[in-house]
């Protein structure tokens, strides 16, 4: 059983070794990615609508004074309908809280 086990290492040490050099070879001459925004030429006056458009900015964040002044113009969440089931047992049905049964 000894001489089994110590051909099984010497197997994964070999392939594993061989693996990550070809994976690194492969990657060395793999070809370059593209770049997320290409490179434009220099645009003229009438190139102007070719243009990106600039992206949306988000609006401030409201302070805790704002918040706790109650003059915040923020929405109430809508209230999650209640599901009541007849079935309180573990077979299928939910339950208000998640019991574990050990790690």
């Amino acid at each position: 059983m000894k001489p089994i086990k110590l051909g099984l290492r010497i197997w994964f040490i070999i392939t594993s070794v061989i693996s990550f050099l070809a994976g690194w070879v492969l990657l060395a001459h793999a070809g370059k990615p593209a770049p997320l925004f290409p490179p434009q030429p220099a645009s003229s006056a009438s190139d102007a609508s070719n243009q990106l458009a600039p992206l949306p900015t988000l609006p401030p964040i409201p302070s805790l004074n704002d918040l706790s002044s109650g003059s915040s113009t923020l929405q109430s969440l809508p209230s999650l309908p209640s599901v009541s089931s007849g079935n309180t047992g573990n077979s299928g049905g939910f339950s208000s809280f998640f019991r574990s049964r050990g790690s």
